[in-house]
């Protein structure tokens, strides 16, 4: 089900893209807004994203998995920390849902949230519930992306 819609939001990123190269070049207010076009397909290429989780700052790395009908991977970082968490899930318009494995093999977390013109927001909780934790992710451009998290 998810190749069928990643086809599809690729065709119609495609067809708008192609639209917009041949659109006035007046910004009149039929023109389709950027986030349109980002929302269909929001890990064409891979993300960096930094901000919190929780009180904690984190930096954390999204990409398609080799097969992009298996959805999304990658991993994340704690400011003053080296151990990376990894991460694989989902998304389905701007509904990102993805595990977490401390050790590669368990889950130790999940994370449910929003990507919306470049603004990853949501909540982290553990596998029980038990603790969870508001999260805010800002996606970084090429230039910034080669920064430490501080």
């Amino acid at each position: 089900m998810m190749a069928g819609k990643f086809v599809v939001s690729l065709a119609l990123l495609l067809g708008l893209g192609s639209g917009l190269a041949f659109a006035d070049s007046n910004n009149d207010a039929a023109a389709v807004p950027v986030a349109a076009l980002a929302a269909p397909n929001l890990f064409a290429k891979p993300l960096t994203l930094r901000g919190t989780l929780g009180d904690a700052k984190i930096e954390m790395h999204l990409q398609l998995k080799p097969d992009p009908t298996e959805g999304i991977q990658g991993s994340y970082v704690i400011a003053g920390q080296t151990a990376k968490i990894l991460l694989a899930g989902e998304s389905e318009n701007t509904d990102v849902i993805m595990e977490e494995s401390v050790n590669g093999k368990d889950v130790s977390g999940e994370w449910a949230g929003t990507l919306v013109g470049g603004i990853f927001t949501g909540t982290w909780s553990t596998t029980d519930d038990a603790v969870t934790k508001p999260f805010v992710l800002t996606v970084q451009g090429p230039a910034q992306s080669a920064r430490p998290v501080k």
